[in-house]
């Protein structure tokens, strides 16, 4: 889930640069203080990763009427999670430092961040932390290994009681491999990749029963469940373990086999689209 802390006070454009060997300063003291044990709001905290210096983000500036989130879209960075903060006065980079860790150092210590980007405009200073989205054509194997990672983890997870949602569910025995049933499961998260939607009935009004039989699949039970975002199996996994409904499709004892599929939305955003197809033949 992205998330995203705007200033009530200002917000973002996208500036040229200007003192940027001031504002590399800014970010270089930034990533010395993280490098070691610090003090924030009277907790000693350890040291915390390095982030790694970005253009693109030196390049964004506080000012009113403009949110950081379009700054950054317009600047060509897909943030999962950014936040920005400034001050104007200080006239050098270790007072401008100095302010900001003193009422940000929550903000400049956290791990959520992955990229750091300085600005200074006059004796105005910016700081904006970021983390990329994860892409999933980067992340993931293909479409057949990511199927057969998910089958895994799948298998995995029913070998555990667990409570879903108001049901406590017993363990469930091991789901078998179906080829018509991953047929159908790849079939489907292909068209909702190619289509841009996420439904159990496609747009032929067709649902998982339907699609199975046409696949020549018999059955007697037969469920599905569907994902869009994850950029692992596991995190896919975990995501219907964790939803009541979806945590009873996988840990049913009625179903005896099992087929997964994997897409990939090609766009300016890519998102991996994931189904499970749950059955028990007649």
């Amino acid at each position: 889930m992205k998330r995203f802390i705007i200033l009530a006070t200002a917000c973002a454009a996208q500036l040229p640069a200007a003192h940027a060997g001031d504002a590399e300063q800014l970010a270089a003291l930034v990533n010395a203080w993280r490098a070691a044990p610090a003090t924030c709001l009277g907790k000693l905290r350890p040291a915390v990763p390095l982030l790694t210096p970005k253009p693109v983000l030196s390049r964004i500036a506080l000012r009113p009427g403009v949110i950081l989130l379009a700054a950054l879209d317009s600047a060509g960075y897909d943030p999962e999670v950014a936040d920005a903060v400034n001050v104007d006065g200080p006239g050098d980079a270790r007072s401008a430092f100095d302010i900001l860790r003193e009422a940000y150092c929550t903000t400049l210590g956290s791990t959520r961040y992955r990229d750091i980007g300085a600005h200074r405009s006059g004796n105005e200073w910016t700081i904006v932390l970021a983390a990329p989205t994860p892409n999933p054509v980067a992340l993931l194997p293909g479409s057949a290994a990511a199927a057969q990672q998910v089958f895994q983890a799948t298998n995995a997870a029913r070998a555990e009681a667990r409570q879903c949602g108001d049901t406590w569910m017993e363990a469930a025995p091991p789901l078998a491999w179906n080829q018509l049933l991953a047929e159908a499961a790849q079939a489907h998260s292909e068209d909702m990749a190619q289509h841009g939607y996420f439904a159990h009935k496609n747009k032929q009004g067709s649902e998982v029963p339907q699609r199975v039989e046409a696949r020549g699949y018999r059955w007697r039970h037969v469920g599905e469940n569907i994902s869009r975002g994850q950029t692992s199996a596991q995190e896919a996994v975990t995501g219907w373990i964790n939803s009541p409904g979806h945590c009873r499709n996988l840990m049913n004892p009625r179903f005896t086999e099992f087929g997964a599929g994997v897409s990939i939305r090609q766009s300016k955003r890519p998102a991996a689209y994931w189904t499970q197809v749950f059955g028990a033949p007649r």
